[in-house]
């Protein structure tokens, strides 16, 4: 019987499509670099990035970036993402014990306790959930599909799951995906030099967000702020999450006396999904239900 289930397992191995050769890695890799020394970035930043062993082929990173990245209602109210009313009682909790840090960044950029709350909630559970995918090889699986061969043995891969693969949008989809991430690789280089740490030990989403309010490097490039003083904005650092995520509401438009479309559009360049947007503006108002804000009623603010 033993003999049988090996034999029965080395035919399904040999039925999978055959992974790239690593001729065909090497060449992607080299030509990776050459694009991001192209962008500017020194050669053997680029190299010691690329090159790296930790780099692995991760096809199913790619079919997560395809086909699961956009936000998902719950099955009661399908317009909205579903929110364990736990996670509400965390965020009021949350804004007790973050107060006067949260007064300090609603005082500079307009952006109230609630709404950074609200957008830490959904992304990072406030900063408490995982980051399970390393972010260079995330970055580097959707770069790779500038490649026909690595694109049509994904293809093969997942041809019965997703036969929408080998649909032209999303053969289009998937070039423009991957332009973009070879730019977020130029910019997660700079943002690990800049603070002194190997990319390759940078953690974050499949789709190679990063820290408790999950920017991408270039976003965090743009508008990223330095929270506590110390001279370094950090995307991993909460305090400095916080004021990014401010700068970057109010550089959206947010104010907390704009009206709600207005609102409503600077959540939506956080993330281009309009059941996120729901979920953010259902969380806000939750969040503020009840007793005034006000900094007397906090207590003091503390390291995160």
């Amino acid at each position: 019987m033993k003999k049988i289930a090996i034999n029965i397992l080395i035919l399904i191995v040999f039925m999978l499509p055959a992974a790239p050769s690593a001729s065909w890695e090497d060449f992607s890799r080299v030509f990776i670099a050459q694009r991001l020394v192209e962008k500017g970035l020194d050669l053997s930043m680029a190299q010691n990035m690329v090159y790296d062993s930790r780099v692995t082929l991760r096809p199913d990173i790619v079919i997560q970036n395809l086909f699961h990245s956009s936000p998902r209602g719950s099955e009661e109210r399908p317009s909205v993402m579903r929110i364990d009313p736990r996670h509400i009682d965390s965020g009021r909790a949350f804004m007790r014990q973050h107060g006067e840090f949260l007064f300090k960044i609603e005082k500079q950029f307009g952006t109230s306790p609630q709404i950074i709350t609200a957008i830490l909630i959904v992304e990072s559970r406030l900063g408490t959930y995982p980051m399970p995918y390393n972010v260079v090889t995330a970055y580097t699986n959707q770069v790779f599909l500038l490649d026909p061969d690595y694109f049509q043995w994904v293809q093969e891969l997942y041809a019965e799951k997703y036969p929408l693969l080998t649909d032209e949008s999303t053969i289009k989809r998937a070039q423009r995906r991957a332009t973009w991430a070879l730019g977020e690789l130029y910019h997660l280089a700079h943002i690990a030099n800049d603070l002194g740490i190997d990319p390759l030990d940078i953690r974050g989403s499949f789709a190679g967000a990063m820290g408790p309010a999950q920017f991408i490097p270039s976003t965090f490039r743009s508008y990223g702020v330095d929270g506590d003083g110390d001279g370094i904005a950090s995307p991993f650092n909460m305090k400095d999450a916080k004021a990014s995520m401010a700068h970057y509401l109010k550089s959206s438009g947010w104010s907390e006396n704009a009206s709600v479309e207005k609102k409503r559009r600077a959540i939506f360049r956080y993330n281009r999904s309009e059941i996120y947007v729901n979920t953010i503006m259902m969380l806000y108002e939750e969040l503020g239900k009840g007793k005034e804000l006000a900094v007397q009623d906090f207590l003091p603010d503390s390291d995160f």
